[in-house]
């Protein structure tokens, strides 16, 4: 396992590999969804919007590591790739990752209807959050 101070100083390549990002795109649905049924017992497919994926890193830790001058969907790819890496580094945080998601979807549930892109984006830096604060990165 990395200690954090390693993990650090690869981050920035971590969040610009295009396949961890091909792979964490699929994860990234896949738990916003599942953590969506899990909060309301309504099935959906969301696709993740790469705005809210941007948003919600802007607004965490991983803001410091990805860089100034990224449009919406390079740093959305960024997040798909941390996720990526977060779970093939332990695959059982898969569950964790829907309960936070879960969590913070329960406490802000009013967003859903009308403006579920703000929802997905509060969701996802939560969950960002909470994992770099477990990996142990710091800006």
């Amino acid at each position: 396992m990395d200690t954090p101070t390693h993990f650090t100083s690869k981050l920035r390549t971590i969040l610009s590999n295009k396949e961890f990002a091909k792979f964490g795109d699929s994860i990234v649905n896949f738990i916003y969804n599942a953590a969506i049924y899990e909060s309301t017992r309504i099935l959906k497919g969301v696709k993740v919007w790469d705005s809210s994926l941007a948003q919600a890193c802007r607004n965490s830790l991983l803001r410091e590591f990805v860089g100034t001058r990224k449009n919406a969907g390079d740093i959305g790819d960024a997040v798909e790739a941390f996720i990526a890496y977060t779970y093939l580094k332990n695959k059982n945080v898969i569950g964790d990752m829907i309960m936070i998601l879960s969590k913070s979807i329960n406490q802000n549930k009013t967003l859903l209807q009308d403006q579920e892109k703000e929802l997905c984006a509060i969701s996802f830096t939560f969950l960002i959050n909470i994992l770099c604060e477990k990996l142990g990165i710091v800006p």
